[in-house]
């Protein structure tokens, strides 16, 4: 959810920093276990040894984590406790991810090279599969601070986000390559994605001893909250020409420039840009400017920020005004130029 764009914006800026430091904070126990769960084994494979290292020195998703501990203190639980769910959450996370990567060949991410970009597919496989393992062994630790009835339905939770997540990859993945999808099927998929920004919400609630209905309403804005992200995401990358061109080539291309393709008059200048061997910076300016400037995805936009409404009151009848406050920023920074 960190716009890569801040600098553009001094007043973005800030609020993307108090946003980054506060989930930093209510993630660094979590990350600091995480990461000595996945360091302390020592494989005879140097290789292995390696890819695990190089994985926890840019582990960076302060945001999914982040949730469970707020939404923990917004029902009135100690959000110490939520820190086991954490650690076991922020596994799976970074197992999805890795195989994610592998699936749409994302060799850099971030100015950065993926796993599978550095260590190749083989190498990847195998550190996604051991963070999931990690990941359901720790679970089990959970059992011991719930009631049974609490446990079964985190683990019920756990079992219904993978099979959202791998229909939307799967869904996704038999688009690739088709610029004529419209934009309403690749927002089915990013609502199916948001699923796991609502599990979080929800496993933080049942740790804080949540009522049925303060959980069904943090999952609620949790979905509504993994919708923004999405398509924050994807505004993002038209100002990116590596994630822009092989988005093209590997994945679906962002929801925005779905939109601007309906118009024909705009198709042929796009496509031209999208089909160039290698995306300029100018190229994808040239881009952004057209997209901005589109009826289609002002349009769009305005649906999104009557989501982000929706999302706002829905979480009005909070208790905990620390909380609400922090879900209402990160709410606000979603929707930060847009």
């Amino acid at each position: 959810m960190i716009d890569r764009r801040t600098k553009k914006n001094p007043k973005n800026e800030k609020l993307m920093e108090k946003i980054t430091r506060i989930l930093q904070e209510r993630s660094s126990k979590s990350y600091e276990i995480a990461k000595k769960l996945i360091l302390s084994k020592k494989m005879e494979c140097k290789k292995l040894n390696e890819a695990f290292e190089y994985y926890a020195k840019s582990w960076i998703d302060y945001t999914h984590v982040g949730l469970i501990s707020i939404a923990c203190e917004a029902v009135g639980g100690d959000p110490d406790k939520a820190v086991t769910a954490q650690v076991a959450m922020l596994l799976l996370a970074a197992s999805v991810d890795v195989h994610d990567d592998i699936i749409d060949e994302s060799k850099t991410k971030y100015g950065r090279p993926t796993l599978f970009g550095k260590f190749g597919k083989d190498v990847s496989l195998l550190i996604g599969d051991a963070f999931l393992i990690k990941a359901l062994t720790y679970l089990r630790k959970l059992e011991k601070h719930l009631t049974a009835q609490e446990a079964n339905t985190i683990w019920e939770i756990i079992n219904n986000q993978f099979f959202d997540m791998g229909d939307a990859e799967a869904l996704e993945t038999s688009m690739k390559g088709d610029i004529d999808i419209s934009p309403g099927k690749l927002f089915s998929i990013l609502e199916k994605k948001a699923s796991n920004f609502e599990i979080h919400m929800r496993v933080g609630a049942i740790i804080g001893g949540g009522e049925r209905k303060e959980i069904d309403l943090l999952g609620n804005y949790g979905k509504i909250l993994g919708i923004l992200a999405g398509v924050r995401e994807d505004f993002i990358d038209i100002f990116e020409p590596d994630e822009l061109q092989n988005r093209m080539r590997n994945e679906c291309l962002p929801l925005p420039i779905l939109y601007v393709l309906q118009n024909p008059q705009t198709k042929k200048i796009i496509m031209d840009i999208l089909l160039k061997p290698k995306i300029s910076n100018k190229d994808a300016e040239r881009i952004v400017d057209i997209v901005f400037e589109d009826r289609n995805v002002e349009i769009f936009k305005g649906r999104i920020q009557n989501l982000a409404k929706k999302a706002l009151k829905s979480i009005s009848g909070l208790h905990n005004s620390e909380a609400k406050s922090l879900l209402q920023t990160l709410l606000l920074a979603s929707l930060e130029d847009l």
